[in-house]
């Protein structure tokens, strides 16, 4: 098939989508498949051809805009069997809702009614909504594509559409690169390497929003545990100034570890023995699938797509609230190695289920149902 994909930054330097992007364009290639990749930003990757879309930069209603605009320019001076979207724009036939839905993210970012009403009304707000109704209710795509039942659910409510037009096809894990073998070859250098004991709790967060998905949240929790054994990794790009400061002022100290943005992030999660994601608002976080991959457990919220995947108290805990008090609780329970190790094991169990490979098979059958009308 010749194949387009649409994607504002190609490249795996930025965050979970973009790296789904890459992966997802490689082994497209590997399957035999033409591929061409429309993005502002990109790596150049063998075997794919890549057309740069024009966007502006000056600000977010901007660049929504301009790229959706430049990139249906760009689309429609060739043919393809398939086109298939990770951004808003005016038509494809398969979008894949990444980030969410604009009025979950109004509703979860600001629970306040009138600030939430202020925000909606201003112009990234705008465009945003704009952009959704033009594909769910305007006939901007065939058909929508996102990675967890959640996401379908709040796209049916919201937007009113067919739910037989909505196919969740769940993210996949490179089970290569993450896998059971992992803790026992990295494990004791990256622990060394960050100062952690063997027999303290290493708590992990991965992110490059620490707002969104809550690092304060962990921070307060840590503060009402009173267990100087455990401490926390904080992966990702984002200011940790703020945050740097509110630790040594709540007497976290050096219990709380900053390391950036991290290329090889398995050796991380060898480091670590729970991966904490008290997110507001995720479609699907990958970095749990990764952890679980790992043999690590994985305590997020109801508010993460990925929670659909972890049945809460065997491959980790599913969060009700935002409390620290509610965190504190279950970091408490994984104290124990030996809750730890067995939650660990049923967490790669369910890991191994979705596979890069099954998710790619799941993707082209989507592509052949597409490009023949059938059972959309």
């Amino acid at each position: 098939m010749k194949i387009a994909i649409v994607c504002k930054k190609f490249s795996l330097k930025f965050g979970g989508l973009e790296r789904y992007s890459v992966n997802l364009t490689r082994e497209l290639v590997r399957s035999g498949h033409d591929v061409h990749v429309f993005s502002n930003i990109f790596d150049e990757e063998q075997g794919i051809i890549f057309h740069q879309v024009p966007m502006l930069r000056f600000s977010s209603p901007g660049k929504n805009l301009s790229f959706a605009y430049f990139a249906g320019h760009a689309l429609s001076k060739m043919e393809f069997d398939i086109i298939h979207s990770m951004e808003r724009i005016f038509y494809q036939d398969i979008f894949r809702v990444s980030d969410g839905i604009n009025p979950v993210q109004l509703l979860q970012r600001y629970p306040n009614p009138l600030i939430r009403k202020i925000k909606a009304a201003g112009p990234r707000r705008l465009v945003l909504g704009y952009l959704e109704k033009k594909i769910f209710q305007e006939r901007g795509c065939k058909c929508v594509m996102t990675n967890s039942d959640l996401v379908k659910n709040q796209i049916i409510n919201h937007y009113q559409v067919d739910p037989k037009k909505i196919h969740v096809i769940y993210n996949g894990v490179d089970t290569l690169r993450f896998h059971l073998g992992v803790r026992p070859k990295h494990r004791a250098a990256a622990r060394k390497k960050f100062g952690i004991e063997e027999a303290e709790l290493a708590l992990l967060f991965v992110s490059n929003d620490f707002k969104l998905k809550r690092l304060k949240t962990i921070l307060c929790a840590m503060t009402l545990l009173k267990n100087n054994r455990i401490k926390l990794i904080v992966a990702g790009k984002d200011n940790e100034k703020p945050y740097l400061k509110w630790a040594a002022e709540n007497g976290l100290g050096k219990r709380v570890l900053f390391i950036g943005p991290q290329k090889e992030i398995e050796k991380i999660y060898a480091a670590a023995d729970v991966l904490v994601l008290p997110t507001l608002y995720d479609a699907f976080a990958n970095v749990c699938l990764e952890a679980m991959a790992c043999g690590i457990p994985v305590i997020t919220t109801c508010t993460n797509g990925a929670a659909w995947v972890i049945e809460d108290g065997k491959q980790g805990y599913i969060l009700k609230t935002q409390a620290p008090d509610e965190l504190k609780g279950r970091i408490e329970t994984l104290v124990s190695p030996i809750k730890r190790s067995e939650m660990g094991a049923w967490a790669a169990a369910r890991a191994g289920d979705f596979t890069m490979e099954k998710h790619i098979r799941e993707v082209l059958d989507l592509y052949e149902k597409v490009r023949h009308q059938s059972d959309l």
